[in-house]
């Protein structure tokens, strides 16, 4: 939820404040690269977009975290699995059928807060005429990514 921080560095400082000495900070988020190539691009394209310009990069959230005085343990990509129960943005990579439910976009901000009624209408549109006709198998390979879908940043506080 890095993306909906306006002050990065005083959020990160809020958690090094309260987590204890050695205590380990993960984020899971996605950086603007990965998200590029989300197949989701191809059926809501600004609302992909606005999603993309407000995440900051893993290399500003690192910074951010050091400025926030906390020691950079590591990053780790991560793909999202088929058999993945979770809802997030691209949770639904293999299950594109799950972006036609009102009440599952309903708790992705990207499309809750980002994404018009009519592109919404569009893309879903769009997206039901490619599960029909099986060209979504199409489009999720032209998006396919060496890059992995999301991201773990570790930092941890120093030992005191």
């Amino acid at each position: 939820a890095i993306h909906h921080f306006n002050d990065l560095i005083a959020s990160f400082r809020e958690v090094h404040r309260v987590l204890a000495d050695g205590g380990r900070f993960v984020i899971f988020t996605s950086s603007p690269e990965q998200m590029q190539r989300y197949w989701l691009n191809a059926y809501f394209p600004r609302a992909m977009k606005l999603s993309i310009d407000q995440m900051p990069s893993v290399e500003v959230a690192l910074e951010c975290l050091r400025h926030a005085e906390f020691s950079i343990v590591g990053t780790e990509s991560f793909l999202v699995e088929p058999d993945l129960t979770d809802f997030f943005l691209y949770s639904g990579k293999f299950q594109p059928h799950m972006y036609l439910n009102p009440a599952v976009r309903s708790g992705i901000s990207t499309f809750a807060n980002l994404a018009s009624a009519e592109d919404i209408e569009t893309g879903c549109r769009k997206l039901q005429n490619d599960i029909d006709t099986s060209r979504i198998h199409l489009v999720m390979n032209e998006y396919a990514s060496t890059l992995g879908d999301y991201m773990f940043i570790v930092a941890e506080t120093p030992n005191h």
